[in-house]
């Protein structure tokens, strides 16, 4: 007997849900680097680190990248604690060509760089003598040299940020042919470098970072590369982390009390008072800072965190620290490292917001895109435009905000704004009780463009946030 199949009388198909966007990634670190990798590096321009010791095979154990990386992977908690990646990003390197007229066969020249001159580099140096005398200068501690005297030299600017390196220049100069000849040297730039808010901007959707440092202070990139990479950083959900090692940047006018007076509360300003070659312990101390700020989980319940009175694990206490450079940071909002009656802890000033107030408003923000996008993304067939459809959107949005509840970074309060929106009563009803308040003007009033346009209803939500106890002043009322 013949068989039919059941399909004639029942057709079942299976609809699977639709793809979305994972979250953002707010414990991943950026460390934008100059410095030349080995091949083990790989080709893709980044990579990304779990584990100090990958960055010491890829970079060296004497350079920066990996003294950064070991600082930020130090902390407890760091990075990994919220799921994150120590994120190396390579940038352009400039280089800068040493032409000689002749063939050198006697005397010396001296090289100079940022004020400082190497010492007498004979007419029969080797590359590597020369390399050895350029990294003794200041600036150009991972400079890397090819060629010879007998043609031309070229000198890899690692360790130097920006487009536009300043030249070395020729100081002095001895060296003639076997004629006798006197020889010149011509310094040109070969490859333009790269500045930090153009490599942001490069990279911003090849690989997901959360933070972003370089392996130089601010001083070393410079008050104009800084404010660039500033307004670059501050148009997207990212923080920045410059830190200053010369005094004057955080007085009036500096570089990083420009930080706060233009507006850029993205970033966060940070000082410690170096000396040393390099300003190597100031970096150090913003690795640091990094990795334990950007620690916190925030699916988790109470794990938002502020940086105030913090320890920090392979960086001393700023020795430079004194009650007028203390003020002057206050006053610029640059966050310090600094001993308490001989308790190391770091100090966070709010004039550029706190760090854990931009912190968080940023996963908000990043964690509300996402929840709308999946939202609609992941419907099978459409979201309508009802106050259902509204609903379930709002609904969406509300999740985060339930989470922002549950991690402390909203609370229940009362509302103090004036400013106040939807139904006014359910607004201070819903912040006293929850912390939060989600509103939409309702379908019905929609304009027509708006409806055609298949576009939602403005949604608007209120925040209360937690808030957090950095300070205390005590009166102590005796009675004899």
């Amino acid at each position: 007997m013949g068989q039919l199949l059941l399909s004639n009388i029942i057709n079942i198909s299976v609809s699977e849900a639709q793809a979305g966007a994972g979250d953002y990634n707010t414990s991943n670190l950026g460390v934008f680097s100059t410095e030349i990798p080995e091949s083990s590096f790989g080709v893709l321009g980044y990579k990304q680190y779990i584990d100090p010791t990958d960055v010491a095979t890829d970079f060296g154990s004497s350079s920066k990248t990996y003294q950064m990386a070991l600082a930020v992977f130090s902390q407890q908690p760091n990075i990994l604690t919220g799921g994150g990646q120590l994120v190396v990003i390579l940038m352009g390197v400039a280089t800068e060509h040493l032409a000689f007229s002749g063939t050198p066969a006697s005397g010396t020249f001296v090289l100079n760089y940022g004020g400082n001159a190497t010492s007498a580099i004979a007419w029969d140096d080797t590359a590597a003598e020369i390399q050895t005398a350029l990294r003794l200068l200041e600036g150009l501690e991972a400079v890397t040299v090819t060629g010879s005297l007998a043609t031309s030299l070229d000198v890899k600017m690692a360790g130097v940020y920006g487009a536009s390196p300043a030249l070395i220049t020729v100081t002095a100069n001895s060296l003639m042919t076997s004629a006798p000849a006197a020889i010149t040297v011509t310094v040109t730039i070969g490859d333009a470098g790269e500045a930090l808010g153009a490599a942001i901007t490069r990279t911003a959707a090849l690989v997901q970072y959360f933070g972003v440092m370089a392996t130089a202070s601010a001083d070393q990139i410079g008050e104009t590369d800084v404010l660039l990479a500033a307004a670059v950083l501050q148009a997207l959900v990212k923080i920045g982390f410059f830190v200053s090692a010369v005094q004057a940047e955080i007085q009036t006018g500096g570089m990083i009390d420009l930080l706060r007076t233009g507006g850029f509360t993205h970033m966060r300003g940070l000082y410690y008072g170096d000396d040393s070659d390099a300003d190597i312990n100031a970096i150090l101390f913003m690795a640091c800072y990094a990795g334990r700020a950007l620690s916190v989980n925030f699916s988790g319940s109470n794990t938002t965190s502020t940086m105030n009175l913090k320890d920090l694990n392979g960086v001393q206490p700023d020795p430079s620290m004194t009650q007028t450079i203390y003020n002057e940071a206050k006053a610029a909002g640059a966050d310090i490292y600094a001993s308490m009656q001989g308790v190391p802890k770091v100090i966070c000033f709010g004039a550029n917001s706190f760090f854990d107030q931009v912190y968080n408003q940023l996963w908000a923000v990043g964690a509300l895109q996402i929840a709308g996008f999946n939202y609609l993304a992941q419907a099978s067939t459409k979201i309508p435009q009802t106050e259902s459809g509204m609903d379930g959107l709002k609904g969406a949005y509300r999740v985060v905000c339930e989470q922002a509840v549950t991690n402390q970074y909203l609370a229940p309060g009362a509302w103090t704004s004036p400013s106040v929106f939807g139904v006014p009563a359910d607004l201070i009803a819903n912040i006293a009780q929850r912390g939060y308040y989600i509103y939409s003007a309702p379908i019905s009033q929609q304009s027509q463009t708006d409806r055609a346009a298949r576009k939602a209803p403005l949604v608007q939500i209120a925040f209360k946030e937690a808030g957090a106890v950095h300070e205390s002043d005590v009166i102590v009322v005796i009675n004899a």
